[in-house]
């Protein structure tokens, strides 16, 4: 392998490690969407004032948030094992060359 495929490939998992902390915080705000809506839920449905409609919109937002939470925990968990394969053969190419 060439250096600059090396160098391109190292690039590239630091770049993908970059997107997976970007993915994480779209992640934590999925969360606390979910959360709210939960919070939201719980005040429409089972509060001192029941309303029907904040109850409703809050179950929905905690089913999307949860929902958006997992797939991009999904693809967190997907980026990962992308990143340590170019790594790993990162490493397996250099011991290579030595």
């Amino acid at each position: 392998m060439d250096k600059l495929t090396r160098k391109n490939m190292a690039e590239e998992a630091r770049k993908q490690t970059e997107a997976l902390r970007t993915i994480g915080m779209w992640r934590t705000g999925a969360l606390a969407l979910s959360a709210a809506g939960v919070a939201a839920a719980y005040a429409g449905l089972g509060g001192a004032v029941k309303s029907l409609p904040l109850g409703s919109f809050g179950l929905l937002m905690g089913v999307v948030g949860f929902g958006a939470a997992l797939v991009l925990n999904l693809g967190i968990r997907n980026g990962k094992r992308n990143v340590e394969k170019i790594l790993k053969l990162l490493q397996t190419k250099q011991e290579e060359a030595i």
